[in-house]
């Protein structure tokens, strides 16, 4: 998820729908260690994950969507899902399971990466999700040809029938759970779970798969403009 650079201020970029299943879990922002690239900060963030396991701080996650704000110390409820279990024709708050695995398989590339590659993975992860914004000039030109070509191999490498799932198999989908009229907070992936979480069963992905398209357009809003320094 992006991090603008606001004056006093620092916020995040977000969207996300899902219908309910629980409440077990919650995250709040805590901070972002990543570079400024182009105005926005990168992978990694820092969130604080309680659940009835307990209290983990500082987890280190990447957020999936560029679009929708959230602020620093901010808490929302998650549903949280094993990337493992989905399926490119899966349906996952709105979102396409292959977009999912697309992301996931870009996540895993965060490992080793010197700061340039980092940027151009985060971008490419949001240009997943967010493709109209990402390539209408709204991003002040920091989504690169580099991020583009990543963002094809992954799409291409998510939807190919020799997909090993098992890449994924620590993992995990932050969502959601709550239902938000304005700034919702979007997804986010860790890999391993927090032992504080406690991970929904597979089976309840498609839960309200028939709902999604009424509220998809909802990740579709422009993005609020802010200045930057």
């Amino acid at each position: 998820m992006r991090l603008k650079t606001v004056i006093a201020a620092l916020s995040l970029s977000l969207v996300c729908v899902m219908p309910h299943t629980s409440f077990a879990d919650t995250l709040k922002l805590t901070g972002t260690q990543g570079q400024n690239t182009d105005g926005y900060y990168v992978y990694p963030y820092y969130l604080t994950v309680t659940g009835p396991g307990g209290t983990n701080t500082l987890v280190s996650m990447s957020c999936l969507n560029f679009n929708r704000e959230i602020t620093i110390g901010q808490t929302w409820n998650v549903n949280v899902y094993s990337v493992a279990g989905i399926a490119p024709s899966d349906k996952v708050d709105g979102e396409s399971g292959g977009d999912i695995l697309a992301d996931a398989y870009l996540y895993n590339q965060y490992t080793g990466a010197n700061a340039q590659l980092t940027s151009e993975i985060q971008f490419a992860i949001w240009s997943i999700m967010d493709t109209s914004t990402m390539t209408s000039g709204n991003t002040n030109g920091a989504f690169d040809t580099n991020a583009s070509i990543l963002a094809a191999a992954a799409l291409a490498a998510a939807k190919s029938s020799n997909l090993n799932v098992s890449q994924f198999a620590n993992d995990y989908l932050f969502v959601p759970s709550d239902t938000y009229t304005s700034g919702e907070p979007q997804e986010f992936m860790t890999n391993p779970a927090p032992l504080a979480v406690t991970p929904e069963p597979t089976s309840l992905l498609l839960l309200g798969t028939g709902l999604l398209g009424a509220v998809g357009i909802l990740r579709r809003s422009p993005v609020k403009a802010h200045a930057k320094h």
